[in-house]
């Protein structure tokens, strides 16, 4: 199997990690399986077991695999409760990260207005995704965030139910995220946020600003936050 593409100059490593990824983008590796080691993947792509070990590191530090000794390497379930909550900074009062319930509104497929340009890094011609997402915690809406998400090519092509099933599965029907950069800020809450969170008169609320990014440091989805987060909940910097 030969990996190299023409005029690609980097690292076989990192072209072999790329392959790595884009076998757990694509199930071959699904999340939680036990892959084989990596003598063996040496030997079927022809390569030296050093470049394998590289690009099995680059994986692990990005939380894609683990290695367990004795046991062998595991594909992360990076869709579990655990890994989809890696991304949130909100805890609840035992320090435990809090992502939510959640539950998405309507989904446009719109064309990208400047500042979502900027942080997606697309064309201004481009359409991404756009809709809200509320998330709740024990029953109590704590956050209302406006998403915008990078789709698939030929997004004309795309329906309401294959619209509304990206906005659901998010990045991860897409790509795999392996980090994110937040900003946190505060606003005073709208009329609209007064009502969804049933508050009275002037509040103050959490404003999170977040692009997550991919392996390969290509941003894949802006969320733009507004939260209440009471007293059951806290925001814990990384």
């Amino acid at each position: 199997m030969s990996l190299a593409k023409p005029f690609n100059t980097r690292p076989l490593y990192q072209q072999v990690a790329d392959e790595f990824v884009s076998r757990i983008i694509n199930r071959t590796w699904a999340p939680g399986q036990l892959i084989e080691n990596e003598a063996e993947i040496a030997r079927s792509l022809g390569i030296s077991l050093g470049t394998v070990r590289k690009a099995f590191d680059i994986l692990t530090e990005n939380k894609l695999l683990e290695r367990h000794q004795g046991k062998g390497t595991i594909v992360v379930d990076f869709e579990g409760d655990k890994m989809r909550s890696r991304f949130s900074n909100i805890a609840d009062r035992s320090g435990n990260r809090v992502s939510g319930e959640v539950v998405i509104g309507e989904v446009d497929l719109v064309l990208p207005r400047p500042d979502v340009v900027e942080r997606l890094q697309v064309n201004e011609r481009t359409p991404v995704l756009a809709f809200e997402r509320r998330r709740t915690h024990l029953g109590r809406l704590f956050m209302v965030e406006d998403v915008f998400l990078r789709v698939p090519s030929h997004p004309s092509t795309m329906g309401a139910d294959e619209m509304r099933r990206l906005a659901s599965a998010g990045w991860t029907g897409q790509d795999i995220a392996t980090y994110k950069i937040e900003k946190i800020g505060s606003t005073l809450a709208s009329e609209t946020d007064r009502q969804a969170y049933g508050l009275g008169g002037e509040t103050a609320l959490l404003t999170l600003d977040r692009v997550i990014y991919s392996y390969q440091n290509r941003a894949l989805e802006l969320r733009i936050a507004r939260c209440d987060l009471g007293d059951d909940l806290d925001y814990q910097a990384d």
